[in-house]
């Protein structure tokens, strides 16, 4: 057996809050062993990479940093998210009221290991009550626009968060320069490789050399490393997910009228859908679209017309991105996370997750000098596993749909390629089987990263989506016929969400009130001008 050599230097190409995560999780991890430098180019405008989040950012990330929830917030303008509330996504007849369903973050009660859906499906056949408000805590603390938390702090139900990117980059950016992370302003002119055709060193327009045994590329869309110096192939996935473009900006909220929705809005409009995110005094919001069926001039009049803005009088972003990732997010010496890795739109707030578990795979699988073949052949597929999974789950939005009003719902019905994985969970959903092991509890999600990374979209979450659109099995789970009790414990477990609801709505306070005690008098002191794409793709 060969010594192992530690590698010694980590240079990270591009800043924002890709580049800034990684650079806090590996001096976490792995401290003054290995130096830990950070190559930002001032003049690189950042898009932000998304404020809304998915809930295990905390465990993963901030609890790993040592940063409780309270510490990190009010700095970061961060405000509650538990769930997804999709709008218009089903088929309406004209002049009817809109639609909705929730995508919550709580974990589906089970019974006997088998999903309470698929007991609920058993006794209405899909009729009645819909499957969110019967088998979740969550819908009506969202419909009063409560906050998760009690008055005294304690979390009440599973939440993520909304804010603004850029003020996480630079929180983390303080944070770890703070601890030993060395930060280069300076911009990348030239990439230059070995014999090998590994990097060997980043030259930088103000003639600064930069070498390291490791190089991750977090320059976004961009990808300068993996892609322009490295030439690793990009899988474009245009067939799969038709969106390609969006408009977005930020709209000022009067939040003592009309409070702060403790939930992300995914709106349906002609050609894709509009997400608006909440925080104090304001929201973020975009079109997310499909260019072949939407101009962008026709995409930013429907976006203005939604929220009642004079297109002429608004600075709108305007981004076109493609959905797909690199073969290989590890090629020889450089590892590419974020954007320069992979992207997906924002329906399910991808973007923060796909960095978080890359810098988690990568400090599970970080190297010694060489970079063993076995490391980077692991590492490469737990991220294609992890992007494949949920572009998969992003389809379960779309090809479900009953809307066949405009040429991009139908083509999102009719279109769409799927993959084998895809097409399985539709077979065993239709059959009345679970598609994912069932969960028995909250901490059973949140007790190991490498579980949740094979399960992450979960069963309540294809549930909520698939019956939310009225995509129902075929048939009720067949075992249940031959269960005598089946009916009363169905019975029993859905009283029992309906007892919790009402005692979570009667306990909690509403988000606006939690929001405003809790960042005080004055939230606006932490905000950044920066009102960039909020919920989508970031560059470095």
């Amino acid at each position: 057996m060969r010594d192992i050599t530690p590698i010694r230097d980590v240079l990270i190409v591009g800043g924002g809050t890709s580049g800034w995560m990684t650079a806090a999780y590996l001096w976490k991890a792995f401290g003054s062993r290995v130096r830990i430098t950070v190559l930002e180019a001032p003049a690189i405008p950042k898009i932000g990479v998304g404020e809304a989040t998915v809930p295990n950012l905390q465990k993963v990330l901030f609890d790993f940093l040592g940063i409780p929830e309270d510490e990190w917030m009010p700095q970061c303008n961060a405000a509650f998210k538990t769930a997804v509330k999709f709008v218009n996504w089903r088929k309406r007849e004209p002049g009817a009221p809109d639609n909705h369903f929730y995508h919550p973050f709580g974990i589906l009660p089970n019974i006997d290991g088998i999903p309470l859906p698929q007991y609920w499906f058993h006794l209405t056949g899909g009729r009645g009550e819909p499957v969110d408000y019967a088998c979740f805590r969550e819908p009506p603390l969202m419909d009063a626009k409560l906050a998760p938390r009690t008055r005294d702090g304690k979390k009440a139900v599973p939440h993520a968060w909304h804010f603004d990117a850029h003020l996480v980059a630079d929180f983390l950016m303080r944070w770890a320069v703070a601890r030993g992370v060395v930060h280069v302003k300076d911009q990348v002119r030239h990439v230059a490789l070995d014999e090998q055709g590994a990097i060997a060193r980043v030259e930088c327009i103000s003639g600064l050399s930069a070498s390291a045994d490791l190089y991750v590329d977090c320059t976004g869309f961009r990808s300068l490393l993996i892609q322009g110096a490295l030439g690793e192939p990009f899988i474009d996935m245009s067939d799969q997910l038709l969106c390609d473009s969006a408009v977005a900006g930020a709209i000022p909220n009067d939040d003592a009228r009309d409070g702060i929705e403790p939930y992300t809005s995914a709106i349906a409009m002609d050609a894709g859908w509009t997400w608006k995110i909440p925080m104090l005094s304001r929201f973020g919001a975009g079109y997310v679209y499909s260019s072949k069926f939407a101009s962008e001039d026709q995409a930013t009049r429907d976006y203005a017309a939604l929220f009642g803005l004079d297109p002429d009088k608004v600075h709108f972003n305007k981004i076109r991105f493609r959905t797909g990732r690199n073969a290989r997010a590890w090629v020889k010496n450089c590892v590419s996370i974020g954007l320069s890795s992979c992207f997906l739109e924002p329906l399910e707030s991808t973007g923060i997750y796909f960095i978080t578990a890359a810098i988690y795979q990568l400090a599970k699988h970080f190297p010694a000098e060489g970079c063993a073949p076995g490391l980077v052949e692991s590492f490469n597929r737990e991220i294609e596993f992890m992007f494949d999974d949920s572009r998969d789950f992003l389809q379960a939005h779309y090809f479900t749909t009953s809307r066949d009003d405009t040429a991009f719902w139908r083509a999102c019905k009719n279109e769409l390629a799927l993959s084998d994985a895809m097409r399985d969970k539709i077979s065993r959903y239709k059959a009345g089987l679970p598609i994912n092991a069932p969960l028995s509890s909250e901490d059973d999600y949140y007790a190991s990263f490498d579980v949740e990374f094979r399960n992450f979209w979960t069963n309540g979450s294809y549930y909520a989506i698939f019956a939310g659109m009225g995509f129902l099995p075929d048939t009720p789970y067949p075992p249940l016929a031959y269960r005598a009790d089946a009916a009363d414990k169905a019975l029993a477990t859905l009283a029992a969400v309906k007892r919790a609801q009402a005692a979570l709505v009667a306990e909690l306070p509403t988000n606006y009130e939690f929001l405003k005690r809790f960042h005080g008098p004055s939230p606006s002191a932490t905000r950044s001008p920066a009102l960039a794409m909020t919920h989508g793709p970031a560059s470095s």
